[in-house]
């Protein structure tokens, strides 16, 4: 390409008026500095001084705020400890003081502790390392209270850097303090490093007894960013001082105490903090504020010096307004004047350049005599004239962005840029491909690439006419069918589409494969502003059919966002009132089918009464607490509750082999602490492990069976029992049972509910008792709820009955125990 003619100005258009206004400006700044001059001293001394009084009284209130946070964070802990329970439970302290205190760390720097320390002198400490920054967790053992062991993370899973023996917390005085006196307060004491502040919060229980004390530690010294995020400017610098005068933080820039006025590092209490002082260091005049510096409950007595260089504060008389006024517009006048000169001239160039625009693509670029213009414009002209040059390529490019090289269908994009899309259509289809992947991993990219186009060769060749088709991702299409529909009309689309995955398998490499996958529809006026609003729903339409048959397609409706919401909303309430006791524990007896026969046996069940979406059956939000991992934490507390409300229910007179069974999910099961936890509940509270028995269903033989039967048979060996709820309704193989270890077998209700109208349901339990009876294991009936199917299920055999007949769920509270007796009589 030929080079072009244009010549350039030595200058850019932005360098010309930058020129021009930079002199101006210094025609302006040497105009104010002399008008300026005959500022009064003592006016400018005047407005410094209540500059600096504003400006200390922010810097007070922040700081205020900010030495507030450990009052904060520490009632945050007391609001958890003091929550309801009688017992602090270790196990529930850690969490939330490794929560907490990761949160505090993360927002304050200068935080160096979170602890809390309990009457019996068990330790719980999150600290942060003053040299590397790193937050790691530091506890006395549960076992022995004098051995203090270090983490290297905030988990106790993460590896032990150290462990010191004879650690004794009644050794520290605020120890000693906080268990004479309920009001908190602050230490302050040096270290090695610097200050340390420390604020202590008692905790006692309503009955007046000492709980225990939170204390949260705090290196001021770590504030010096903070400190210089409050000052207006670098010129500015500030110092803290505790008490005893001791510069506890300062900012990086700020003096030594020895170049200040002793009367500043010397404040009392009776002192003028209103007053500020002038001094001069190295021949410079500064100003200085002294504050006071204290947190919401008024236990610290620090205070604050905030030091600003001296400026003379100008203000000018009206005369010397006038006079600025008439100077600047001049200024103003001669600068919009040669502005206008350089704007025209480039502006005139402009519209040659625009002229040549409009002809681009049906005129060759016509190139510029030899003339002198802007380098900006001269630059236009060489990358437009290149464009021309490139414009008939671009049409080729285009088609590559919006065609699928693969299948030849529509990209994404192609198809949201193609005004067919938004011509009378509202019947929207989305395909996903579901073994794309598996044959992409199995076989490879060139054959999975096979694959996929045998699969839109088969989508085309069914597809109507006028049928818009786009492949989104690498498994996934779009089908725009043509015309308006309602849903009576779906139901050939719907045909349609199925009929892809019902053909006969493709032949790929010599090999047979079929098509698997699912889709979804929706029925929405098709618009450039509602389409991605269309591909949500539409997508939530195949995500609905992911679990059911090959080829399913469902119809997308309001209903299937409001359960995505709804499953939002239950699983949101479900963390809360997980923290909140939302959720509360109710006992279902299991008796013999003799009468007057002592009960030695109940189940306990999950009741979820929430403050947002009222009561919520446990089918509603056991599936989802096991699909999002909350069945974890929710399981842990189930069995908590549970060992606790057993301990109270024989206290006050239950049976002392009364045993309770507990239901216990796959994922429970699964988790690498779930034995442990288990038996520090029943050793917490005192019962026998022969006390507990859980319940699982046939589905946990579908995971890691090896795994599982090992965990069973340890705590078998322990004395916990072991009871397969549901029997029959899962699970299909009976295989496993023998190597399965169990106590007991719990046949399902739907078998009970029809035992006395189906003969085949009276077939299953005969065939199940039979099966309990050669395992030499009990089999209890639930479901029963009328003495005839009782004195059916008697007859048979069965050995226990639980159900409605007998009695419904109940709070352990509400049964009637005494002496070690506890008989159910049927309701």
């Amino acid at each position: 390409m030929e080079k072009s003619s244009l010549k350039a100005y030595p200058f850019t258009l932005l360098k010309s008026v930058m020129i021009i206004l930079l002199v101006a400006l210094l025609v302006m700044i040497l105009c104010a500095t002399g008008l300026l001059n005959y500022q009064s001293r003592k006016a400018g001394n005047l407005m410094n001084e209540q500059l600096l009084n504003t400006q200390s009284e922010m810097v007070q209130l922040k700081l205020g705020d900010f030495l507030d946070n450990p009052h904060q964070l520490s009632l945050l802990m007391q609001k958890f400890l003091q929550g309801g329970q009688a017992a602090v439970d270790d196990g529930m302290v850690r969490p939330e003081l490794v929560y907490l205190g990761s949160r505090a760390f993360a927002d304050m720097q200068a935080m160096q502790s979170f602890s809390w320390t309990d009457a019996n002198g068990n330790y719980f400490s999150v600290k942060r390392d003053s040299t590397t920054g790193r937050i790691f967790l530091e506890r006395s053992t549960p076992q022995d209270p004098t051995q203090l062991i270090t983490y290297s993370g905030i988990s106790e899973q993460s590896n032990i850097v150290k462990s010191v023996n004879n650690f004794n917390v009644n050794s520290f005085s605020w120890f000693h303090i906080a268990q004479h006196q309920r009001n908190p307060w602050w230490i302050s004491e040096p270290g090695v490093k610097g200050h340390i502040a420390t604020y202590h919060l008692p905790i006692y229980t309503k009955e007046g007894q000492f709980a225990g004390v939170i204390s949260t530690g705090l290196m001021p010294a770590k504030m010096s960013g903070y400190l210089a995020q409050l000052l207006p400017s670098k010129d500015y610098s500030l110092l803290i001082l505790d008490e005893d005068q001791h510069v506890v933080a300062s900012t990086d820039n700020a003096m030594t105490p020895d170049k200040l006025p002793s009367s500043l590092t010397h404040e009392t209490e009776d002192c003028n903090c209103d007053k500020l002082t002038s001094f001069h260091v190295n021949g410079k005049r500064f100003m200085a504020k002294t504050f006071d510096v204290r947190d919401s409950e008024y236990l610290l007595k620090w205070h604050g010096v905030l030091v600003a260089p001296h400026q003379a504060t100008l203000a000018t008389t009206r005369q010397q307004h006038l006079m600025i006024t008439l100077a600047s517009a001049a200024v103003i006048l001669l600068l919009m004047a040669a502005i206008s000169l350089v704007i025209l001239r480039f502006t005139g160039s402009l519209k040659e350049t625009a002229g040549k625009v409009k002809e681009m693509g049906f005129k060759p670029w016509k190139k510029e005599s030899k003339k002198r213009t802007f380098p900006e414009l001269k630059t236009l002209n060489e990358e437009l004239e290149r464009v021309a040059e490139l414009m008939p390529s671009m049409g080729a490019q285009r088609t590559s962005l919006e065609e699928d090289a693969e299948t030849g269908f529509l990209t994404l994009g192609g198809l949201m840029h193609t005004p067919a899309l938004y011509d009378n259509r509202n019947l929207l289809a989305m395909i996903k491909v579901s073994n794309f992947n598996s044959v992409k991993n199995a076989l490879g990219s060139a054959l999975a690439k096979e694959f996929i186009q045998s699969f839109a060769e088969r989508l085309r060749s069914i597809l109507p006419e006028g049928a818009l088709c786009c492949r989104d991702r690498e498994d996934t299409f779009i089908i725009a069918f043509t015309g308006t529909y309602e849903s009576k009309d779906v139901a050939w689309y719907r045909g349609v589409i199925t009929s892809v995955f019902r053909e006969q398998s493709a032949e790929i490499a010599g090999e047979s494969h079929i098509f698997t996958g699912h889709a979804g529809m929706i029925i929405e006026p098709l618009t450039e502003e509602g389409f991605s609003e269309c591909l949500r729903n539409v997508s939530l339409a195949v995500q609905h059919t992911q679990n059911q048959r090959n080829g399913a397609c469902d119809l997308y409706t309001p209903e299937m966002r409001e359960e995505e919401v709804n499953n939002l909303r239950l699983h949101q309430a479900l963390r809360d009132d997980l923290q909140t006791e939302g959720f509360h524990l109710v006992l279902q007896p299991i008796v013999p089918f003799a009468e007057q026969v002592q009960c030695t046996e109940g189940e306990c069940l999950i009741r979820w009464q929430s403050n947002v979406l009222g009561f919520v059956p446990p089918d509603r939000f056991i599936a989802l607490a096991e699909h999002t991992g909350m069945i974890v934490p929710l399981g842990k507390w189930i069995i908590d509750t549970a060992c606790r409300e057993l301990a109270t229910f024989i206290a006050r007179g239950a049976p002392p082999d009364f045993k309770l069974h507990i239901n216990i999910s796959a994922v429970q099961l699964q988790q690498a602490d779930f034995s442990r936890h288990l038996l520090e509940c029943i050793h917490r509270y005192e019962l026998h492990n022969n006390n507990i028995c859980i319940e699982i269903t046939e589905s946990v033989l579908l995971h890691d069976t090896h795994r599982i039967v090992e965990i069973l048979a340890y705590l078998r060996r322990l004395g916990i029992s072991v009871a397969i709820d549901d029997f029959g309704s899962g699970y299909s193989s009976l295989s496993y049972l023998h190597s399965l270890p169990f106590d007991c077998l719990k046949i399902d209700r739907g078998f009970v509910r029809n035992v006395l109208e189906d003969k085949k349901s009276e077939a299953v339990i005969a065939s199940v008792l039979m099966l309990s009876r050669s395992f030499e294991v009990p089999l209890v009936a639930e479901g029963v709820e009328t003495a005839e199917m009782a004195a059916k299920l008697h007859e048979m055999g069965c050995d226990l009955a639980q159900g409605y007949y007998y009695s419904r769920p109940k709070p352990f509270a509400d049964f009637v125990t005494a002496n070690g007796q506890f008989i159910v009589q049927p309701e």
